[in-house]
C-alpha cells in the first residue's frame, strides 16, 4: 500500500496475523509505481473539481430557464395572451386588464 504523507511518499505492507490486519511500515519510495499513485490520486481530485463545476453550472442554467420561463408567461400576459399545453391563447375580453 503507497502512501503520501506530506511531502513524502511511503510503502506499508497489509497481512493478517492471528485473524487480525497488521500493518508494517517498508519504506520511503520513489518508485514509478508511487509517482503512478500520485499522479492517479491528481487525475481523481481534477475529475472531482470538474464535476462540482459542472454541477454548478447546471444549476445556473436551470435558475436562468426559469427566469425565461417567467418572464415568457409575464410577457404573454401583458399582450394579452396566456400558455396552456404549449398552445397559446388570447384571453377572453372580460380577463383582460385594462
Amino acid at each position: 500500500m503507497i502512501v503520501k504523507k506530506g511531502s513524502g511518499t511511503y510503502v506499508y505492507s497489509t497481512q493478517r496475523v492471528n485473524s487480525k490486519p497488521v500493518t508494517r511500515y517498508i519504506g520511503k519510495s520513489t518508485s514509478p509505481q508511487a509517482k503512478a499513485y500520485e499522479r492517479s490520486q491528481e487525475q481523481k481530485k481534477q475529475h472531482r473539481q470538474r464535476e462540482t463545476e459542472i454541477t454548478q453550472l447546471d444549476q445556473e442554467v436551470e435558475h436562468a430557464l426559469k427566469v425565461i420561463k417567467i418572464t415568457e408567461r409575464a410577457y404573454l400576459l401583458l399582450a394579452g395572451f396566456y400558455e396552456r399545453k404549449s398552445e397559446i391563447r388570447k384571453l377572453q375580453e372580460e380577463h383582460c386588464a385594462q
